[in-house]
């Protein structure tokens, strides 16, 4: 039979309450408690990814979630229309400075449209943007560069070289009218100088008329969610039919994802150590917070159980007495939950920024995130935390039978125990009260242990951040020296003389310092033809790739590679990872060791070995005086008329050098050439003596940095752990 009862079981769970206001104050508070601390943690973890963000945006320059590249006006419109794409905005870069004034931080001119403009944190404070003819916009710290006050109608002239990121044309000198700037972001990895439509236009039909290709115009969107943003784009390019992985394909659009976003990192690097890592955590908080709340209803339910018992004689079903106990849960909650999320979030804040004072994040970027997440989140926790803590006391009360309950003491059955004569004690009256109930006793414990542990936890991870071992990642120095174009990833006949090598050293007190050399001779290595398709096949089609390896010099099945040599002072050495192998050998100036610059995983793991030589292995480097391209045909050299399928590498003065792989190491970004190539993946290391004497092609050893000598490496960088005097 259903008895319409729900109004009485509500009355009563109102009456209830209202009985014992006082231990309903303690109930809220320690349900106010956790929501606090799941509101704050979510607060401090939410607003320090959204700095970290902010943070990583500015170096990358945007904030859109990626780019569809080079795409063409029917493509860029098709992409804008697809229903994941929230936003797009189109970019086209006319040309670069990157000399003069704009020596250390280039400046790049392009055409952005507003929402473009925007993500690129270049939406003018003062004026507006560019809307026709010869009008620009920029930062200040570019005015300021080029001698102009940031004054609305003032003209500016800019001299830039007509490229986009795939072909280069002439040099333009313009006279433009400002219309608009901001402050200039020091994070900002260029200088956006931005143009007009129209001016882009025009210079691209007059770079057009040299022979050049129609300038590229990237499609740069925000999509409905910032999580698999890879996968949202891939998606993209299926639905309308194009490809993202071929660099000739014609209907090939191809997609870069931004790197600042959490997201598109955790995609690439999340491993179930750390979705394991995260999971323990969350189930701590919970648990914490469950023993917290348990205690306070267990308590209450205790109180309360001649009440149930009652209630029992007259009737009620142990379903009804849990749900008078829920109820009671859950009109407490419409208290505690809220007061808790607003403490909560307000200390989160307020924490926000100390933490980030002991991480490389700078306090100018503190970003308090206001994300959805964070109440919602917070309040389902709360929530199943208070459903979870109320369920067992429930079931307690439902167990029990009205003759029970009239005479339940909190208190578990124990043996018998002796007597003693020698009085009481309070710290004995103490403990034994503690053994009434060990049950309770070992959950107050518990609980106690747990919330020391869970802010353990906290101070560990706020503390965890090791400045030394960031620094150690970013750079192997104090301080490294060089000239704008190392840094730029630019060629150059000379970085940094042994003149100026030993004015440094004269006035440093160095613990540590040392110089990489880059090798000015063309370098090549004899690799299998397999290892170098592989590399290949990214940026060329089955077709272009036969005919390309067709035209390299072949031994057997071994194919001859570009590839890149650099010596390190021996000092250095000491900042190399060595992955297998022993670095020792190259120490010895007589000794042909060298060893392979590979890519390591946070972990130090190396994910493709196969790809790269053993320890033990012998490898053949070949080195040359010149080289030229010739016609395959004729065996001339080629003219601006050879067709690229007969173009072919002639090699003068070449000679081969053996060397003995000796290790595999991880050479530190700051000491390497900073870019990337075709062939192994970044360079052979080598002593510098080593590499003069294999250079060369005789024994005399290259200049050390104190020396004036001239040689045939060129001095790439000095890195100096030191203290300026």
């Amino acid at each position: 039979m259903n008895v319409k009862n729900r109004k009485c079981i509500r009355k009563l769970s109102l009456k209830s309450l209202y009985a014992n206001r006082r231990r309903n104050l303690i109930a809220i508070f320690a349900i106010a408690l956790t929501t606090l601390l799941f509101t704050s943690m979510f607060t401090i973890a939410l607003s320090l990814n959204a700095s970290y963000e902010t943070y990583q945006f500015r170096q990358v320059g945007g904030y859109a979630h990626g780019t569809f590249k080079d795409v063409s006006p029917e493509q860029a419109e098709r992409i804008a229309a697809h229903p994941k794409v929230k936003a797009a905005g189109v970019r086209k870069v006319i040309g670069i400075t990157a000399e003069g004034v704009f020596a250390k931080i280039p400046a790049e001119i392009s055409y952005m449209d507003a929402n473009c403009t925007k993500w690129s944190y270049a939406t003018p404070t003062t004026g507006r943007m560019p809307e026709s003819g010869k009008e620009v916009a920029m930062d200040t710290a570019a005015l300021q560069l080029l001698g102009v006050t940031p004054e609305l109608g003032a003209e500016v002239t800019v001299s830039y070289s007509i490229t986009d990121k795939d072909q280069t044309a002439f040099t333009v000198t313009d006279t433009f009218t400002l219309v608009g700037y901001w402050d200039y972001d020091e994070l900002m990895p260029v200088h956006y100088i931005n143009i007009s439509r129209d001016y882009a236009d025009d210079i691209e039909a007059q770079a057009v008329k040299t022979g050049l290709q129609p300038f590229r115009t990237d499609l740069n969107v925000m999509l409905a969610s910032g999580t698999n943003i890879q996968g949202q784009m891939e998606q993209v390019d299926t639905d309308l039919g194009y490809t993202w992985d071929s660099y000739t394909d014609p209907n090939s659009v191809r997609i870069g994802v931004n790197w600042g976003y959490t997201s598109s990192q955790l995609e690439s690097k999340l491993d179930p150590e750390l979705v394991i890592a995260i999971a323990a955590f969350l189930l701590l908080v919970i648990f914490t917070g469950y023993l917290i709340i348990y205690n306070i209803f267990q308590i209450s339910v205790v109180g309360d159980i001649r009440f149930y018992g009652l209630l029992k004689t007259i009737g009620t079903t142990p379903r009804q007495l849990k749900r008078i106990i829920r109820q009671q849960a859950l009109l407490l909650c419409l208290i505690g939950i809220p007061a808790g999320l607003l403490l909560g979030y307000g200390i989160g804040a307020v924490l926000v920024p100390v933490v980030l004072r002991s991480t490389q994040l700078d306090a100018g970027i503190t970003t308090i995130s206001t994300s959805p997440v964070i109440f919602l989140g917070s309040m389902l926790f709360a929530l199943l935390t208070v459903l979870l803590s109320c369920s067992k006391p429930g079931k307690m009360a439902a167990k029990v039978s009205p003759v029970e309950a009239t005479k339940y003491t909190d208190a578990m059955q124990t043996k018998k125990k002796q007597r003693s004569t020698r009085g009481a004690k309070l710290h004995q009256m103490a403990f034994a009260n503690l053994g009434r109930n060990k049950k309770k006793t070992v959950l107050v414990v518990v609980s106690l242990a747990l919330s020391v542990t869970l802010f353990n936890a906290l101070c560990t991870f706020v503390g965890g951040f090791s400045m030394e071992k960031y620094v150690s990642a970013k750079t192997c120095a104090d301080f490294i020296v060089s000239t704008p174009d190392y840094f730029r990833y630019n060629s150059a006949d000379e970085f940094i003389t042994p003149e100026q090598i030993g004015e440094i050293a004269a006035n440093t007190k160095a613990s540590l310092s040392g110089t990489g050399y880059a090798v000015r001779k063309p370098a090549y290595l004899w690799m299998t033809e397999d290892a170098l398709r592989q590399d290949y096949a990214w940026f060329e089609s089955a077709e272009q790739l036969d005919s390309h390896m067709s035209r390299l010099e072949h031994r057997g099945n071994m194919v001859m590679g570009k590839t890149r040599i650099e010596a390190l002072d021996n000092s250095l050495f000491d900042k190399l990872q060595v992955f297998d192998g022993d670095i020792s050998p190259m120490l010895e100036p007589d000794n042909n060791a060298i060893a392979i610059a590979v890519s390591l995983d946070d972990y130090g793991n190396l994910p493709n070995l196969e790809y790269y030589p053993k320890v033990g292995d012998t490898i053949t480097a070949t080195y040359a005086d010149d080289v030229k391209y010739i016609d395959s045909r004729t065996g001339e050299l080629c003219t601006e008329d050879t067709p690229e399928e007969y173009l072919q590498e002639k090699l003068y003065g070449a000679r081969d050098v053996a060397y003995t792989v000796c290790a595999l190491v991880e050479l530190p970004y700051s000491m390497s050439y900073r870019y990337g190539g075709i062939g192994y993946d970044d360079s052979f290391v080598c002593g510098y003596r080593t590499a003069g004497q294999r250079w060369c092609g005789h024994s005399a050893a290259l200049p050390v940095r104190h020396s004036g000598r001239s040689g045939r490496g060129r001095s790439r960088a000095i890195s100096i752990e030191a203290h300026c005097r």
